[in-house]
């Protein structure tokens, strides 16, 4: 914008005509004319009283205007003045906004390297079950073969039955069947020591277990990183 338009920008905001502008800044009508066309250009003095008049200062002036019209205006103190600051603020917030950018390119490269050393993991895994606790002296097979010899039929009116039926429900209230899954492989099974006795887990089966590395996510901040170091180059460079 140059200073003649923003001078009637001011002017036609506040709902002035010119004689009455020129009047309040106490300057001719017809200078206020070629101030406002870019045929000319106040003095320190008469840029004071248009600043008064029109209630502006110096760095909204130096804020508005771009070009030679901002060149010509830093013959006044107060404009550049007031230019030198906005430049000085400028570069603050550049420098800033490259900072930033550095700071997200370094944490961006630091997370695509971790990313880049990311290795899955495959490994088997081994289920175990066991349907019971075992009492002391009792087979390992012990459950096995109380399935194989349960039946129905066993009744209390013969003695040798009876204690077969007693023997079964014992064993049943000590059932509890219960699974381990390790990457430890026991061919013929493990024994674990529990209260009451001990359990033996025999192998049922198997599977192949493929555990991805957690370095994997920090390619989600590494791309967020990068994305934001370009948007801070990008802002510190249209800043300028």
């Amino acid at each position: 914008m140059s200073f003649g338009a923003f001078l009637k920008a001011r002017r036609e905001a506040l709902g002035w005509t010119q004689p009455e502008a020129a009047a309040k800044a106490r300057i001719e009508q017809s200078y206020l004319s070629k101030l406002e066309t870019g045929k000319s250009f106040p003095s320190e003095e008469v840029f004071e009283r248009l600043a008064e008049a029109y209630g502006f200062d110096a760095e909204t002036v130096a804020g508005s205007l771009s070009g030679d019209d901002l060149t010509a205006l830093r013959e006044i103190g107060q404009v550049r003045a007031a230019v030198l600051t906005l430049k000085a603020q400028a570069t603050r917030l550049t420098r800033g906004w490259l900072a930033a950018g550095l700071g997200c390119l370094m944490l961006g490269g630091a997370s695509l390297g971790l990313h880049a050393l990311a290795e899955d993991e495959e490994y088997t895994v081994y289920h175990y079950t066991s349907p019971g606790v075992l009492a002391p002296g009792e087979d390992l097979n012990a459950y096995a073969v109380l399935q194989a010899s349960l039946r129905p039929d066993l009744g209390e009116d013969r003695p040798q039955e009876a204690a077969v039926r007693a023997l079964q429900v014992a064993m049943m209230e000590r059932a509890d069947p219960q699974t381990r899954v390790t990457r430890d492989m026991h061919a013929n099974g493990f024994l674990e020591q529990v209260e009451g006795g001990r359990r033996f887990f025999e192998p049922v089966d198997s599977e192949l277990v493929t555990e991805r590395s957690p370095l994997r996510w920090f390619l989600a901040p590494a791309v967020m990183f990068l994305l934001g170091a370009l948007g801070c180059f990008f802002i510190s460079f249209r800043w300028k």
